[in-house]
């Protein structure tokens, strides 16, 4: 019989030195073993260095390596860093203040290997906690939302958790449940980075533009690409804990309830220059895009994010010449230049 593939795993690191070790962790207690470990340090300025090689000095696992940038490259560039470490035909990437439970690998292979659809991504839900790991909410309310809703709803028992009085530990019941959708749509949502796990050869195509300018939300940039491009499939379960701790780099705000907003930072100063990168990429490297999906597939991941973000501005009009001096002087007395553009006649 088959054999399940290698998974490679990024663990992108900037000062978070209070929960690198946790992360790490979550990684080791995964039940699939056949696994391929980078924890990447993105030149921190805290004790992460300190954290990360202790912990790994404790595992002394083998199927872990480290890499410390000595200069600043942001998310984009760390997980370059360290895809740059594994051959592995799949690909996760978990934020270094997330954990995640100890099936999440597992669940997601098997959703790759469903014999209905293969896709670039799969994705889960994740319970939300704070810094001490204590949970804040059972869902992150934007995997796969329902845009609007006007009417009261029954929520179904099985959602519901059962808490143990002792310990205060909760338990929800395995949810088995998954969804294919095949297209993209503006008002569509995934979940965050620590969710996804990647085919190798998609990220390679589409994680292109330089680090600069993918700094931050790598996970909207790729899982927007995938939804484009292969359609993305959702596991309705938590399999991970996405942690507010008040100084995250995006969800820096607090569980208000409802769709609450979870950074200070308005959504769409995030999500316009992110789909306009997209278009960007889809443009530059349309004749790759267009041999791996076909100039249908292609066309039609355009037109939906030119829908979304409208056409990009024309080009700058060049500025007439400037009139060498000579010439303004020539105009002046009565005399043409005679090389309006080249250097001023002596």
């Amino acid at each position: 019989m088959p054999v399940a593939p290698t998974v490679g795993v990024v663990i992108a690191n900037h000062n978070n030195c209070g929960f690198i070790a946790k992360a790490i962790q979550s990684v080791a207690r995964q039940t699939v073993r056949n696994i391929r470990a980078v924890v990447v340090d993105d030149a921190s300025t805290d004790r992460s260095d300190e954290a990360i090689r202790a912990c790994l000095s404790q595992l002394d696992d083998g199927r872990f390596r480290y890499i410390k940038l000595e200069s600043n490259v942001g998310q984009g560039g760390a997980i370059r860093r360290g895809l740059a470490e594994l051959d592995t035909p799949f690909v996760c990437f978990l934020d270094s203040d997330d954990l995640w439970y100890a099936d999440f690998i597992a669940r997601h292979v098997a959703a790759h290997m469903n014999a209905d659809i293969p896709v670039a991504l799969t994705y889960c839900d994740s319970h939300i906690i704070d810094a001490d790991d204590r949970i804040l909410a059972g869902t992150a309310w934007w995997f796969d939302a329902i845009p609007t809703e006007t009417s009261p709803r029954a929520i179904d028992a099985a959602l519901v958790p059962t808490l143990d009085p002792q310990t205060g530990e909760l338990a929800w019941p395995i949810n088995g449940e998954i969804t294919f959708h095949p297209h993209w749509t503006p008002d569509g949502a995934t979940n965050s980075t620590a969710s996804m796990m990647f085919r190798r050869s998609f990220v390679d195509l589409v994680l292109v533009p330089p680090n600069e300018d993918l700094r931050l939300y790598v996970d909207f940039y790729l899982s927007t690409f995938a939804a484009l491009l292969t359609g993305v499939i959702a596991i309705h379960e938590a399999l991970y804990a996405y942690r507010m701790h008040g100084r995250n780099k995006h969800s820096n705000a607090t569980v208000m309830g409802g769709k609450y907003n979870s950074s200070t930072r308005s959504w769409e100063s995030i999500r316009t220059p992110t789909l306009q990168l997209i278009r960007a990429v889809l443009e530059s490297h349309a004749e790759a895009f267009r041999m791996a999906f076909g100039e249908g597939r292609h066309g039609e991941a355009m037109a939906l994010i030119t829908g979304a973000v409208g056409e990009p501005p024309p080009p700058p009009a060049a500025e007439p010449p400037k009139p060498s001096r000579s010439g303004v002087l020539g105009r002046l007395f009565g005399k043409t230049d005679p090389s309006p553009n080249g250097p001023p006649s002596r």
